[in-house]
């Protein structure tokens, strides 16, 4: 996982935390004004995280590989999850 996809997993890890919300507006909506930028510059950066490469902009944009981070990161999720 490169740099930038694990920010992008980060910020959506603790926006949902923060936002005890998993729907995007919700997360871009709290992150934004922490993050000192628009929500709409937030909302893309979390889009892009689930987006395939070729609907990203730019040269050097990848997809996040699930099969690789999706096991480990549900693990952590659900370690911190208290059930209620």
């Amino acid at each position: 996982m490169s740099k930038p996809q694990a920010a992008g997993l980060a910020l959506w890890s603790l926006g949902l935390i923060l936002a005890r919300s998993c729907a995007l507006t919700a997360v871009a909506g709290l992150r934004a004004p922490l993050l000192g930028q628009s929500f709409n510059t937030v909302r893309e950066r979390l889009r892009d995280t689930y987006r395939e490469a070729d609907a990203k902009c730019g040269s050097r944009r990848n997809a996040l590989g699930l099969t690789n981070c999706w096991g480990p990161w549900r693990a952590w999720v659900l370690e911190g999850w208290s059930g209620r």
